[in-house]
């Protein structure tokens, strides 16, 4: 994409921000079976902690691109699952904006101070972690070097924004659940990744935003 193709894109996109939002109709698509069997089952004993993550723009050999993340193995719910830089809302961050800026420094070493904030998407909720997650829009001007915390991140991908919109990407694939059983789920599949559940319903919000933008 041209500078000034990429300018006017990410001026539309930042406007586009500020005005209503696809919301549930676009998380709704790529909602597994297993978050709505969750919400009917199971209530947890505390309210839902904030968080954030970040899909981060960049421009890389004249085309716009976004990282994604895959996590570590650990114990826990999201462990080896691919999403977006993000986390926890923690006491020092202003706000969650903050926090997608902080956690994107600290997972992939992205200077917040580099990256131009573009606005919000809805907020999701993940119902295992108990999270209550914010997506930020950010944009850099050049693809950044990276330095990965690996002791949280197992590797980084990136992703042309033509192929998040190209629908032979979109699927489905199976997951095993947490009683063992294998579920089919709809995803996203990009260079042999499986891109589902929260992350797949922030991803359909944002492609259902610029689907219909014009791009080169």
């Amino acid at each position: 994409m041209e500078k000034a193709n990429t300018e006017l894109f990410i001026h539309w996109l930042k406007t586009r921000l500020t005005q209503a939002l696809p919301g549930n109709t676009g998380h709704s698509k790529m909602e597994p079976v297993t978050r709505k069997q969750f919400l009917l089952d199971y209530k947890h004993a505390t309210g839902p902690r904030k968080s954030a993550v970040m899909v981060l723009l960049f421009e890389r050999e004249n085309a716009l691109h976004t990282f994604f993340i895959e996590r570590n193995i650990y114990e826990g719910v999201h462990s080896g699952q691919i999403s977006f830089p993000g986390g926890g809302f923690e006491q020092a961050d202003i706000d969650l904006v903050a926090t997608a800026l902080r956690e994107t420094e600290e997972e992939i070493g992205i200077k917040a101070t580099d990256i131009q904030v573009l606005g919000c998407l809805t907020d999701l909720y993940i119902p295992p972690s108990n999270f209550d997650v914010m997506p930020v829009v950010g944009y850099l001007s050049k693809a950044p070097m990276l330095q990965i915390d690996t002791s949280e991140v197992q590797q980084v991908f990136d992703v042309a924004i033509k192929e998040l919109l190209d629908e032979k990407n979109k699927g489905k694939g199976e997951i095993t659940a947490r009683d063992g059983s294998k579920v089919e789920v709809p995803c996203f599949r990009f260079q042999h990744h499986m891109v589902w559940g929260a992350t797949s319903m922030i991803l359909s919000e944002f492609i259902d935003i610029i689907k219909d933008y014009p791009l080169p």
